[in-house]
Order: C-alpha cells, then structure tokens, then sequence
C-alpha cells in the first residue's frame, strides 16, 4: 500500500512524521520540505534518533528534498521519522507500506 503523509510543522519542537507498526516494513520513496515561513529556517530530519538531515539552511520559499529519485530509506517495525524546523515547514513523505 502506498501513501503520502502530510505534516505542518510550526515549532521548534522534534515532530514524529511516521512510526513504522509491528509487523510492517516501508520504503520512504520521497520526503519533500518546504519552507513556507517569511524566514530563514534550518531544518533537521532524524530515523531513530540518527541525523538524515541535520541543520539544512532553506531559504524563504524555498523547498528541499532529501529522498527521492535514486535515494530511499526503508523502516522497519519501532522506527520512527521526525523533522524539526525553526519556522513553519510543510512535509510531505511518499511511502510504501507491507505487511510482513
């Protein structure tokens, strides 16, 4: 099964965007941020605790995307994907999900 999970994220507080349930596996096929505040912001996107991402400068308006293309990250039953962002951001993680 394949989905998207949209997050807004307005704080500076670790937001969990997905946590991967028992039994389960997914395959992160695309995570795409988008700076939607009047600001500079620095963002940091972690699985498990582990720095995918750590400090991205994006400037305002703009948009960054981390996994895509040739790049995935696959997550297995406990994981979990957070983002933490100085000012408002707009996530959007493209997933496959199978049981197993």
């Amino acid at each position: 099964m394949g989905f998207n999970r949209y997050l807004e994220n307005n704080t500076t507080t670790r937001t969990t965007v997905i946590t991967c349930p028992v039994d389960t596996v997914i395959t992160i096929i695309g995570i795409s941020v988008a700076n939607v505040s009047g600001n500079v912001t620095d963002i940091t996107i972690e699985l498990n605790n582990t720095k995918l991402i750590h400090n991205a400068t994006l400037t305002e308006g703009s948009a960054f995307v981390p996994v895509g293309g040739d790049q995935k990250v696959v997550m297995v039953a406990g994981d979990t994907l957070a983002i933490t962002a100085e000012y408002e951001v707009d996530t959007i993680v493209s997933v496959l999900e199978q049981t197993v």
